[in-house]
């Protein structure tokens, strides 16, 4: 199954590149569209922040996974461009945070996500249905 999986186009490609792409594509929906990715991907394993109020629509400010000892977290301030964070985790303890560059960010949860779906058939398949063909 593992020369499967590294024969998929998308995983030659990288998760990276194409979240990348997407990102370059529609920078406004991206945190939507990420979100909804690594909640398929990884149901439980994703906190997913809305802000609004009773009378006002409720919209994503952030998204934030724990793969290995790195804390990803995705904030859309509301204005200007998306932030973009990672944060070292050893025994449960945030030991250093720091923001980083969007497509930084993505090469960085790109490769976490690929070991991630190395070992995790269900991510894998979510995965693959999300990203979909390469270009």
């Amino acid at each position: 199954m593992s020369d499967e999986f590294e024969q998929q186009e998308w995983v030659k490609l990288g998760v990276a590149a194409a979240l990348s792409r997407q990102y370059g594509e529609d920078q406004r929906n991206f945190l939507e569209m990420l979100a909804d990715m690594l909640s398929s991907a990884m149901p439980g394993e994703v906190e997913i922040k809305r802000r609004g109020g009773l009378f006002s629509k409720k919209t994503l400010q952030s998204v934030t996974i724990v793969l290995g000892d790195q804390r990803y977290t995705m904030e859309d301030p509301g204005y200007g461009s998306l932030h973009a964070s990672r944060t070292k985790i050893v025994r449960g303890i945030a030991l250093k945070t720091e923001a980083m560059e969007v497509p930084d960010w993505l090469e960085s949860l790109g490769a976490s996500l690929e070991e991630k779906m190395r070992v995790s058939s269900t991510a894998r398949e979510a995965l693959s249905r999300l990203l979909g063909p390469p270009i």
